[in-house]
């Protein structure tokens, strides 16, 4: 508890800094979370699978350029379809039976990285305060109000052949009170979408206990304790951002939303 508490400390003025800054700082942190994620997801499977990482690497790289410059939107079906292409042309060349898994993998890989988290930058070119801290909000509380809710009322497991220590109580207390806590949220600072933001509690909250059900999945089949050490009492980026990896790209399309109907 120590360690993750130290963690925090040093990690949440980074975090603050990082999102009030912006720019080039933002698309460095995300762009370096994305690459030490992916490293994790694909360790993590090393043992059994043999994916083809460069490839990965190499397709977040070209994908966060092209958000950073805004390229057209072609830019990134091309950069998709190569990567695609690459991938089906290695599986030609492998004797190795087990390829076409591997190579799942390693597409997964990106997508369920490199892609989510990249679109914390597209949120930021709304240049809007407001939206920047939605996906921490609503993963972080939720979180949160989850482990205190179960810790003290939790008596039915909520899903334990894949996460013992989660309960049904404390999945419903982050639920109630992320949706509570995003409404207030945008009470203060935006009214006009205080709708949108008790559906986006709700929602968000529901699929940040879906992330993090995901990643516990992973780590059991693929028999390790954590993703990562990089965040002492807290593992690695997998670790901690399973569940912001799955509300930021909610966040977003429902700004998306908002901007169609307004």
């Amino acid at each position: 508890m120590l360690k993750r508490t130290i963690s925090a400390i040093v990690a949440l003025p980074l975090l603050f800094l990082v999102l009030l800054k912006g720019g080039i700082f933002l698309f460095l942190a995300a762009l370096i979370l994305s690459l030490v994620g992916q490293y994790e997801f694909y360790r993590a499977f090393s043992k059994t699978h043999d994916p083809v990482v460069k490839l990965g690497y190499v397709m977040t790289l070209f994908w966060y350029l092209g958000l950073y410059f805004d390229f057209p939107k072609a830019y990134d079906t091309l950069c998709i379809s190569v990567y695609l292409f690459g991938i089906l042309s290695h599986i030609i060349f492998s004797k190795k039976d087990s390829v076409l898994f591997d190579e799942m993998i390693g597409f997964i890989g990106f997508f369920y990285v490199s892609f989510t988290i990249s679109h914390i930058l597209l949120i930021s070119q709304y240049n809007n305060a407001f939206f920047i801290w939605y996906p921490f909000i609503i993963a972080f509380s939720s979180d949160t109000f989850a482990y205190f809710t179960g810790r003290f009322f939790g008596k039915h497991k909520l899903i334990p052949a894949v996460s013992p220590k989660k309960t049904i109580e404390g999945a419903v207390g982050g639920l109630v009170l992320c949706t509570i806590l995003s409404g207030l949220y945008a009470k203060i600072w935006y009214p006009d979408f205080v709708g949108y933001a008790i559906l986006l509690g709700f929602v968000g909250s529901a699929l940040s206990i879906v992330g993090d059900l995901i990643a516990s999945r992973i780590k059991r089949i693929t028999h390790i304790k954590d993703f990562g050490k990089i965040m002492p009492g807290h593992g690695g980026v997998l670790d901690r951002f399973d569940s912001l990896i799955i509300t930021i790209p909610l966040v977003y399309y429902f700004i998306v939303i908002f901007e169609w109907l307004h």
